[in-house]
């Protein structure tokens, strides 16, 4: 079952490539959206919440265009609040 997680883009980004220390393996820095959620609260107040997500280079085409509009990213979800595109 698909899991979508629905906000308005703000911005995509490429995270820093990372070292492993031990090794000197390098991974490379992973696509991220940074999404805009706007939560309303059981008291009716409003929360602005942001969220990153990593998606696979591959699917970067279906967002690039559309900065500061709502989209829908489907999502895997790990623990409690971490997203990752899928």
């Amino acid at each position: 079952m698909a899991t979508y997680k629905k906000a308005k883009l703000l911005h995509i980004f490429t995270s820093a490539d990372y070292t492993n220390k031990e090794t000197q393996e390098v991974t490379l820095g992973k696509v991220k959206l940074q999404l805009l959620e706007v939560i309303t609260l059981r008291n009716g107040e409003i929360k602005n919440e942001l969220i990153d997500i990593s998606i696979p280079k591959e699917k970067l085409s279906l967002y690039k265009d559309k900065i500061g509009s709502t989209v829908e990213v489907e999502v895997g979800v790990i623990g409690k609040c971490s997203y990752y595109g899928i």
